[in-house]
C-alpha cells in the first residue's frame, strides 16, 4: 500500500496477518484457479508482478501454470511480510525465479513494460489513491500484457441479507444496520482507509486509463456451512470463525475501527450503541449454536475478477 495513506492498515501482524493466512486458504478451489489462469492466458515463461503480494498467494496459487522459466515479482510495503514470503518461496517457486521487492503502489520500483501480467488482490479497496495505482501497474506491464484484479464489494455485502440460523433483524434494526454501514462506508474513504465498494468501478477505471478488452467476472464460491460439518472444508471454515472472525480480540478491534469510521462519516454514536448491542448478541448466540452444532449460512459474497489489455 503507498506510503502516503492517512492509516495504513499493517497486515504483517496481528489479525491482519492472520487473515492473510485463513482467508485466503478457503477462498479458492483448484478448479478456478485452472479456468482463471486459462482465461487471462498464462503460460510458461512468463514474468508475472504481483502487486500487494502480502505473503505471495497469488504466486504459489498460478505458478503451475506460469512458472516453468518464468519470473515472478511480488512486491509489498511490509518488509516483515516480504521476508516470510520469499521464505516460503523455496517450496513452491521451483523452475524459475521469484523475487520480492519493497515498493509502494503508488511508485512501483519497476521499470516501463516490464511484465507480462500484473495481479492484485484485495489491493485496492484498502488504498486512497486506486486510479493512481491501476496507473503504475499498468506502467510496468508490457502493450499486449494483461492486468488482473481481484477485488471484494464488502460495502454492498454487507447490505444484502443473507440466510442463516441466526434471528433475523426486524424491520427497525435492519434499517439501522443499513444506515450505519452507509455512513461508516463515508468514514472509511474520508479517513483514506480506502473504500471497501471500490470493486464494480474498477473497470471504468481502467477504461479512463485507456486499457482494452476489459472483462468482468464474479466468484462463484459461497461459504457454505451446515451442520454436522463432516467435510474437512467445513471444519476449517467453522474453526476458522471462531477463532478469528469471532473472537474476542476480532470482535473488539472491529467495533474500535467501526466506530472510528461511522463517526467520521458523521454518525450518531446512540444510533452505533444499538447496534452493536444487538451484534453482541448475535455474536453469543452464533457461538452457542457452533457448540452445539445447530448453526447453519449460505451466504452472499461478492468477489469481482476484472481483466483488461494494455494496448499494443
Amino acid at each position: 500500500m503507498g506510503q502516503n495513506e492517512k492509516k495504513i492498515l499493517d497486515f504483517s501482524k496481528g489479525r491482519y496477518k492472520e487473515m492473510l493466512v485463513w482467508q485466503r486458504r478457503l477462498m479458492w478451489d483448484e478448479d478456478a484457479n485452472q479456468r482463471y489462469a486459462e482465461w487471462i492466458d498464462l503460460t510458461a515463461g512468463m514474468t508475472v508482478v504481483d502487486v500487494g503480494c502480502g505473503l505471495g498467494y497469488l504466486g504459489y496459487s498460478f505458478w503451475k501454470y506460469f512458472g516453468k522459466g518464468g519470473h515472478y515479482i511480488g512486491v509489498d510495503l511490509r518488509p516483515g511480510l516480504l521476508e516470510e514470503a520469499e521464505g516460503m518461496a523455496k517450496s513452491w517457486a521451483s523452475d524459475g525465479k521469484a523475487d520480492f521487492i519493497e515498493g509502494d503502489v503508488y511508485n512501483l520500483p519497476i521499470e516501463d513494460n516490464l511484465a507480462d501480467r500484473v495481479m492484485c488482490q484485495t489491493l485496492m479497496i484498502h488504498l486512497e489513491k486506486p486510479k493512481l495505482a491501476l496507473s503504475q501497474m499498468i506502467r510496468i506491464l508490457k502493450p499486449g500484457g494483461t492486468i488482473f484484479c481481484i477485488e471484494p464489494d464488502n460495502h454492498r455485502a454487507a447490505l444484502v441479507k443473507s440466510f442463516s440460523s441466526l434471528p433475523e433483524y426486524d424491520l427497525e434494526m435492519s434499517l439501522l444496520a443499513y444506515k450505519i454501514n452507509l455512513i461508516s462506508h463515508k468514514g472509511r474513504i474520508k479517513l483514506g482507509r480506502g473504500d471497501d465498494g471500490i470493486a464494480p468501478r474498477i473497470p471504468h477505471l481502467l477504461n479512463e486509463l485507456g486499457m482494452d478488452d476489459i472483462e468482468v467476472r464474479l466468484k462463484e464460491k459461497v461459504s457454505y456451512l451446515e451442520p454436522p460439518y463432516k467435510t474437512e472444508l467445513q471444519l476449517e471454515r467453522i474453526n476458522n470463525m471462531k477463532r478469528h472472525w469471532l473472537s474476542d480480540e476480532s470482535f473488539e478491534a472491529r467495533i474500535q475501527e467501526g466506530k472510528e469510521e461511522f463517526l467520521a462519516g458523521g454518525g450518531d454514536i446512540n444510533d452505533f450503541n444499538k447496534l452493536i448491542e444487538i451484534g453482541k448478541r448475535q455474536r453469543k448466540i452464533q457461538l452457542q449454536q457452533m457448540e452445539n452444532n445447530e448453526f447453519y449460512m449460505c451466504p452472499s459474497y461478492c468477489v469481482y475478477l476484472i481483466k483488461a489489455q494494455k494496448p499494443r
